[in-house]
């Protein structure tokens, strides 16, 4: 099978124009797969308030070109839901509608299915099972751990049938991505012959430099946290350390998500100063990260499953050498570490206060140079990550080539 004669099909949660983690990644691997000449289908829901223009492209034949010129087939889907039932009905109804869309692409000679949204996974499985194609199951989070950890299904019969499903279609697959090395271990301990870690990034070829650290213009710590506000965050810690430091640290927080509005409440109760501002992209979120001393990158430390799980957000603040509070564990903080980018600090707000008195009191210490940026470029460049894909892909077809 010639390079040229790969023909791919994506089955994703988020595609462009989407902003998200999952969306960059895969505009750059998309971006690296067409330069050599391969047919990309994607199937993928759109989100924004349809036009009549748009209704008419989500009809189950219609297609649009993207913008290196693969083939995309949307379909309409909710809004994102700030619960996380909601997140489980809209997630079982995205994959309702995939379903006959991706069937709808064609024979492919890889199906590709990227997670967190789980029925995409099932979907993946079926099409490749029906078309007879293999199957690259990537897996962006630590399913089906986190089921178990978060406890989002609240009887253990139904914990242990979808950690089972999770647990089946990822011994199935012809191999599995991860994008953590611990990840990795794990799924092969548990049976998954075919495992490959090919981790995440930033796009090296969109990269713009911040200008260099700010020129601090009053006498406090800038402390911003830029993301997703959810369960997994465990922000409370971030939200209680403010009050202990209240003179000398400012906090920002900047994003949305399913627990926006308790964590605004539980800063209400506490009489915390807390700058909460809604999602922001462009030239806004740059003026955010110019306005930031430290930033913060948080996990909660009671999830087993987050012990190898590294958010994409810790790569981005590396590639702009801003300073990083990192709370987190195992993989993401030995990243941190590794490129010398700030400061790793516990869930307990006491010691979450104190590294920002430190901060505050020795402002050198912000100053992380280029080493975070010098380590992006070399180990997280989506572009050459993009490459370990493509001989990925080329080695799992290659075996089913004969079949053809």
């Amino acid at each position: 099978m010639s390079v040229g004669a790969v023909r791919v099909l994506l089955l994703t949660h988020s595609y462009s124009p989407e902003v998200s983690p999952p969306q960059r990644r895969w505009d750059s691997f998309v971006y690296v797969m067409r330069q050599c000449g391969w047919k990309v289908h994607v199937v993928t829901p759109r989100f924004e308030a349809q036009t009549a223009a748009s209704a008419a492209n989500l009809r189950m034949g219609a297609a649009e070109i993207g913008a290196y010129g693969e083939t995309i087939r949307r379909y309409c889907s909710m809004r994102k839901p700030r619960t996380i039932l909601g997140k489980l009905i809209k997630n079982a109804i995205d994959g309702t509608l995939m379903l006959p869309r991706a069937l709808f692409q064609g024979r492919p000679s890889v199906v590709i299915a990227t997670v967190p949204a789980l029925p995409t996974m099932f979907v993946g499985f079926i099409v490749a099972t029906i078309f007879r194609r293999p199957l690259l199951l990537e897996m962006r989070d630590a399913w089906p751990d986190i089921i178990s950890d978060s406890r989002i299904l609240r009887w253990k019969w139904l914990t242990r049938l979808a950690h089972w499903s999770v647990r089946s279609i990822q011994r199935r697959a012809t191999v599995v991505v991860t994008v953590t090395d611990g990840f990795a271990t794990i799924l092969s301990r548990e049976g998954v012959s075919a495992v490959r870690t090919i981790h995440n990034g930033i796009s090296t070829r969109k990269f713009e430099v911040l200008p260099e650290t700010r020129k601090r213009s009053d006498s406090k710590l800038h402390v911003l946290y830029l993301g997703n506000l959810g369960e997994s965050q465990g922000l409370e810690s971030v939200i209680l350390a403010s009050t202990m430091v209240s003179e000398d640290v400012q906090v920002r927080i900047v994003g949305g998500g399913t627990a926006s509005d308790r964590l605004r409440r539980y800063a209400e109760s506490l009489d915390a100063n807390i700058d909460f501002q809604e999602p922001a992209r462009g030239d806004a979120l740059r003026a955010h990260y110019q306005w930031a001393d430290t930033c913060v990158v948080s996990l909660r430390d009671d999830w087993a499953s987050f012990n190898h799980t590294v958010p994409s957000k810790i790569y981005e603040l590396l590639s702009l050498s801003r300073h990083v509070t990192g709370l987190v564990t195992g993989e993401a903080a030995r990243i941190i570490t590794d490129a010398a980018a700030g400061d790793i600090v516990d869930h307990d707000p006491t010691n979450i206060a104190e590294l920002w008195r430190i901060l505050n009191a020795d402002p050198q210490k912000l100053d992380v140079g280029t080493t975070g940026r010098d380590w992006v470029f070399e180990q997280a460049s989506l572009e050459k990550l993009g490459q370990k894909y493509v001989k990925l892909v080329l080695e799992i077809t290659g075996r089913e080539s004969n079949n053809d």
